[in-house]
């Protein structure tokens, strides 16, 4: 008893439901007669397709026919119930009937077509509405299933993609036989990634399949490291001026080279933008189109040269055996639309398809141009026609015919038809719970198809390629497939690029991309649209590496390979003898050596020569000393720095010169006190004896080796590696401005002081003309350090700075043995000696050394008549010294 009241209460909720739908519909919209088809049968399932195209200009009126997928779709229901009615495994004893309108694309006409199939189930008599197939698009999809879900009647969608109705809360009632946007999203930026593009154009059309899938397609894009160069959404009723202004402002974008556009789009829009881009005469464009355009025949018509070369996602296709005869034999005497005199669906389709004119009844509209479908063979080529992915469809009836099968064989064990049991569970939620578990075979393919836990199908689809064949004829070829895979696996993405054609030229895929690569010396420096695909390539310096997109310099010691990718240990560079100027060099210093080594042995073996004599044999051995190690120390510089040959270079280095300088001083100063005293008094100067000479100087001597000790223990002497650029490492001794400064500072004190006596005395008797040889040589020497001062500060590199050294050493030690060592060897190998004993002797031999004053006063008046004995009551008057 309560059910029958819950029962009338539905009854009379629902009339008055469909009757406000009257009230409000009868006055402000009027249809022309409503054409639909009906067939009888125990169980009626309704049918909601697009036949016709939207209107252009209105939301409640419709367009022309539209022949794939809209009539192909309506007709594969057809196939699909006659299938089922003829299996007698399936529903045995039970027909299934239908009751299908047109939507014409239209949310208003969708909406009111549904209200038409329910409120003829209300009728007495009536026979009972176990489900709806149906609608196409997403827009009229949600329309229909806000409607639907008042009556608890079962829907199932084949081409509803939107990811809107996954949500179960809201649409609990809706199944569909296609995988929700959110794969097709996936598909699409699948198949740019294939392909390497990363910047591309985004245009969808104004209904809710377009605007979600663009949604979700640009969420997977942006994860997946894809930019979109412009966005462009079209509005509800695009007129061809719209298209045009949007293909204009795509091409109008001039950041980047994009050269793809994805369009989330109705086929009508589909087809808008390519005639726009068509009359645009636009180049270079790759279209990647949405299932809303898959293999629709009408999106290309009259726009083949432009979709040349697209890629589009459809739908997986299949052969559905028997359908296409099923199309053809649609016209037969026996045929639905035979019984449907009233209908012209077929005609309509007939005349797009076969460019024909139907003539039925009388009514026809031949004209002498335009051939009679009716003629022979007129049919037959529709076997020549694209066919729409019509398995959709067709999977569609199949649930519902498995569902009821299920109840039946649950509820009537072994009988066949409609038992008395099934008569009140086989509508609503009874045959909602069926649908959520049955299995039935896919019409196409040998396998089985399940819904998920959200009422719908796991994504699969064709990508398929816009192409002209050989034969000139334009087609859309499957050229791969992209399926989801279970459990969080990868997808997979199967394309043959043997079979993709790309209208151009070389038939390659094109290029895509906001910024080219950079080079392998450069990073990405974002532009100001701050696109992560757009960016200025900026060189790195060439003393840094890039890494992470940065420059990063190279830390101490290490320098860029030759690729900038890593950084390398740079070698410890230093003067080595393998180098042609280290070896020029070194072989000079050793021959210098060899040169003064020779000297000495000349001057040792003749000692006793009065020319050796007088020259002071002790304070030539110093100076020879003194100028080998000038040499020595060059070869110093040449060798590879360590902590004992820095150490050995500051010692050397100094004493060297103190060697050189210190016997010179005293030398001339020993020179000059001897004439001044000589002028004053006849006695003997003091310190003028060898000894006290040498002892003298080797105190000098002792002075540079206590500086040179105490620069040592203040500033240990080590090797140092020194970076004069990013690219040299330079091993060079630890050494400072200050120190060394103040170490040469008493050796130039000590040139300095010999000059001075140098130049006092350049005016003394030829017999002391050897003070004119050392001054000569002094001169010669203060220019060699005047020069080197300037040229070693300015040394490019602490390696430069060894050469000079070396070269400074070299130039020192030759002076002193060219300027006053050789001499004397000449004029004891030339003979001079018995010429020049007389006026250059100012050194009597060791024997004689108590004499020395006397005697050189004595040979001062013999040589110099005019130089007047001074008196002792004179002493301090001036002697008039000859000139030479």
């Amino acid at each position: 008893m309560e059910g029958f009241f819950r029962k009338l209460l539905g009854f009379i909720f629902a009339f008055c439901f469909i009757q406000s739908f009257e009230c409000l519909n009868v006055e402000a919209i009027r249809y022309p007669e409503i054409q639909h088809i009906h067939i009888d049968g125990d169980i009626m399932l309704g049918g909601l397709f697009p036949v016709h195209k939207t209107s252009k200009l209105t939301e409640i009126s419709c367009g022309v026919i539209d022949p794939q997928p809209g009539f192909q779709y309506m007709a594969a229901m057809l196939f699909a119930l006659e299938q089922i009615n003829k299996n007698t495994d399936v529903l045995p004893n039970i027909t299934l009937g239908s009751s299908i309108y047109d939507t014409c694309r239209s949310q208003t006409i969708g909406a009111d077509r549904a209200k038409d199939i329910i409120k003829s189930t209300l009728l007495e008599g009536a026979k009972p509405l176990i489900g709806v197939v149906g609608p196409l698009t997403s827009d009229v999809s949600i329309s229909v299933a806000n409607l639907l879900r008042v009556f608890d009647i079962p829907q199932i969608s084949y081409g509803a993609t939107t990811v809107d109705l996954s949500n179960k809360e809201l649409y609990r009632n809706f199944f569909r036989t296609v995988p929700p946007d959110s794969f097709q999203a996936r598909a699409l930026v699948d198949v740019i990634l294939h392909y390497g593009w990363n910047y591309v154009f985004a245009i969808n059309s104004y209904e809710n399949y377009a605007q979600r899938g663009m949604e979700l397609f640009l969420r997977q894009a942006r994860h997946a490291g894809i930019c979109i160069a412009r966005e462009a959404g079209l509005p509800k009723l695009p007129s061809e001026n719209t298209y045009r202004k949007v293909i204009e402002n795509t091409m109008n974008h001039r950041e980047g080279h994009a050269r793809v556009v994805v369009i989330f789009t109705t086929q009508t829009d589909a087809a808008g933008l390519l005639r726009a881009a068509e009359k645009s005469g636009v180049k270079g464009l790759t279209w990647l189109g949405s299932t809303g355009w898959s293999d629709r025949g009408d999106v290309t018509e009259g726009n083949e040269r432009i979709a040349n070369g697209s890629l589009t996602v459809g739908h997986q296709d299949g052969i559905v055996q028997g359908f296409l005869d099923f199309l053809i034999n649609l016209n037969n005497p026996d045929s639905v639309f035979a019984n449907q005199s009233k209908n012209t669906w077929f005609d309509e389709f007939l005349q797009s398809v076969l460019k024909c004119n139907v003539a039925r009844n009388g009514t026809g509209s031949d004209t002498p141009d335009t051939p009679s479908c009716n003629m022979p063979g007129s049919l037959l080529r529709l076997r020549t026609m694209e066919l729409a992915p019509i398995r959709v469809v067709v999977n569609a009836v199949y649930a519902f015919a498995y569902a009821l099968d299920n109840i039946q064989k649950d509820h009537c064990p072994g009988q066949r038809g409609i038992c008395e049991q099934m008569k009140n569970n086989f509508q609503g939620k009874h045959l909602l719970e069926y649908l959520k578990n049955v299995t039935f075979p896919d019409s196409a393919f040998k396998s089985t198809v399940k819904f998920n836990a959200e009422q719908e199908i796991t994504g699969h689809y064709s990508i398929i390629n816009f192409q002209q064949g050989t034969d000139g004829q334009w087609k859309y070829v499957v050229v791969g497939s992209w399926r989801a895979l279970p459990n969080g696996k990868a997808d997979k993405l199967k394309i043959k690029k043997d079979l993709v054609r790309w209208g151009n030229v070389r038939n390659e895929p094109p290029l895509s991309y906001c910024s080219a690569s950079c080079a392998w010396n450069e990073i990405k420096k974002r532009t100001i649209s701050k696109k992560p695909c757009c960016w200025e390539c900026k060189q790195c310096k060439n003393y840094k590496i890039v890494f992470n997109n940065s420059c990063v310099r190279c830390r101490s010691g290490y320098k860029p390979d030759a690729r900038l990718s890593s950084c390398i240990f740079i070698e410890r560079t230093y003067p080595k003898w393998s180098n042609p100027l280290s070896a020029t060099l070194a072989v000079l210093a050793g021959a210098l050596i060899v040169v003064a080594l020779l000297t000495f042995a000349f001057y040792v073996q003749k000692r006793k020569h009065c020319v050796i004599k007088s020259a002071g044999r002790e304070l030539c051995l110093l100076i020879f000393i003194g100028v080998i190690l000038c040499f020595v120390s060059s070869m110093m510089q040449l060798l590879k720095p360590t902590d004992v040959v820095c150490a050995l270079r500051r010692y050397l280095g100094s004493v060297c010169f103190t060697l050189c300088y210190a016997p010179l001083l005293i030398k001339t100063n020993r020179i000059y006190r001897i004439f001044t005293h000589a002028q004053q008094s006849a006695a003997r100067p003091p310190l003028v004896r060898p000894l006290s000479q040498v002892l003298i100087s080797i105190g000098l001597i002792a002075v540079q080796l206590l500086i040179t000790t105490v620069w040592t223990l203040s500033e240990r002497p080590e090797a140092i590696v020194q970076y004069p650029t990013s690219f040299q490492a330079l091993l060079v001794c630890s050494i400072s401005a200050v120190t060394v400064a103040v170490n040469m500072a008493y050796n130039i004190l000590l040139m300095f002081l010999c000059t001075v006596f140098a130049f006092k005395t350049r005016r003394f008797p030829r017999n002391f003309n050897e003070a004119k040889q050392i001054g000569i040589t002094m001169y010669i020497t203060c220019s060699i350090w005047i020069i080197y001062f300037p040229t070693y500060v300015n040394a490019k590199t602490a390696a430069w700075g060894d050469f000079i050294n070396c070269c400074l050493y070299l130039v020192g030690g030759c002076v002193n043995l060219f300027g006053l060592l050789l001499p004397k060897v000449i004029i004891v190998v030339c003979g001079k000696a018995s010429v020049e004993s007389s006026q250059a002797i100012i050194e009597p031999s060791h024997e004689q050394h108590d004499q020395h004053v006397m005697d050189s006063v004595r040979n001062t008046k013999l040589v110099f008549p005019g130089l007047q004995q001074v008196p002792p009551s004179q002493k301090n008057r001036k002697t008039m010294v000859a000139r030479m």
